[in-house]
């Protein structure tokens, strides 16, 4: 399960777009996969018809704030607990922790997986891992924030673990595309 998703279409179903029309001035997530030659990479957007709030924007940024100091700690040798908890930090320096990753009892306890021949692979940045970041893994890194009966921010992108951190595969743009 995902504290990011929608309701789904039903009991079956339970997660994902439902029935409800979007409306103006709320975020909706699009997150997407790219195969290439057999290789995955994954992303994540956010979109809104018409503007967001002053605090989604704000809320925004900071998960792209959140990217890049992690980006910068990700080296070779780096356990992958070690950075699940650098971004959890940060985000509550930046105000967030609250929301970060969900909130309440929906919150997962990672912000990123690895990638490759399937979508979830390791190294998994997530709570307690002791497994460390080798060169030329491939890792999706997605801080997003969860703000219950108002939406979701963020980004994800898949990025190359190089000697000096992450190298950012994908080269649209992090900011919330209005449309």
């Amino acid at each position: 399960a995902s504290p990011t998703g929608g309701e789904g279409t039903g009991p079956s179903i339970a997660q994902g777009a439902g029935p409800r029309p979007i409306k103006k001035h709320e975020p909706i997530l699009l997150d997407y996969v790219f195969v290439y030659r057999g290789y995955i990479s994954d992303h994540t957007r956010i979109f809104s018809m018409g503007p967001l709030s002053d605090h989604l924007i704000k809320a925004h940024h900071a998960m792209l704030k959140v990217q890049e100091t992690v980006k910068q700690a990700a080296k070779p040798g780096v356990l992958a607990g070690d950075l699940y908890n650098l971004a959890v930090s940060t985000a509550s320096d930046l105000g967030y922790g609250e929301n970060f990753m969900g909130s309440d009892d929906h919150r997962v306890r990672f912000v990123g997986h690895g990638v490759g021949i399937e979508l979830d692979e390791y190294p998994f940045l997530a709570k307690g891992q002791k497994m460390k970041v080798k060169k030329g893994m491939a890792i999706a890194l997605e801080p997003k924030l969860i703000f219950p009966n108002c939406g979701v921010v963020g980004v994800e992108n898949t990025h190359i673990v190089e000697e000096r951190g992450l190298r950012q595969l994908g080269r649209y743009a992090g900011d919330i595309t209005i449309i």
